[in-house]
Order: C-alpha cells, then structure tokens, then sequence
C-alpha cells in the first residue's frame, strides 16, 4: 500500500478591517442667538497683570531683571513680552489665590 501526503498551501489573505460605526452628528443649538457661557469667577485658574516699559529699559540689561524679580517674589510668573508701540508689555500670571481665610480643620483645645 502506497501512502500519498497531500499538502495544502498556505492561504494568505487580508483580514477585512473592522468596520468603524458612523459618528452621530453633533447637535446644533436651536436657531436664534447664541449666549456664550463663561464660568464664574472661582472657575478661573490663572489671574493676570501688565507692566508697560520702554525698549531702553527692557534692553538695558538690568531694568527687566530687577522687575521680574521683584514680581516673582509675589508669585507672579512671566507670560511674555509684547511689543506695544514704542515701548513693550510684559504680561505676568499667577495662581488665583482663594479669597476665603484659611479655617483651622479638627477640634478646638479647650479653655483652661
């Protein structure tokens, strides 16, 4: 008896890629104005301030350092500097500090 091997080639085909689902529209507002909402004021993470100076005092090498530093001990961060006419704006961040005092957690001592 003679023994006959089949073999069977390797089928190589691409496996259809998953189909992805249809992406719902985004809803539109009902016609008419639109009212921009802006979250209130404990929202806000960042406030910000300006300091105007002159293109020789930001050149000179000394003037911009001293009010940097001057500002960061405030906590104050500088943003960037932008030119406005003749002279620049430097515009300076920090954290919005909470207006509330601090109120001591946990049992009072009691009164001797």
């Amino acid at each position: 008896m003679r023994l006959r091997f089949l073999t069977m080639r390797e089928r190589l085909e691409e496996e259809p890629e998953p189909e992805e689902p249809e992406e719902e529209p985004e809803s539109t507002p009902a016609p008419g104005r639109m009212v921009p909402t802006v979250a209130p004021d404990g929202g806000r993470e960042f406030e910000y301030r300006t300091e105007l100076m002159t293109e020789q005092q930001v050149m000179d090498g000394t003037t911009l350092a001293e009010q940097l530093t001057k500002a960061s001990t405030d906590g104050w961060d500088l943003v960037d500097i932008i030119g406005a006419g003749t002279g620049h704006a430097i515009l300076l961040r920090r954290a919005r500090r909470s207006e509330r005092s601090a109120r001591p957690v946990g049992f009072t001592p009691p009164r001797s």
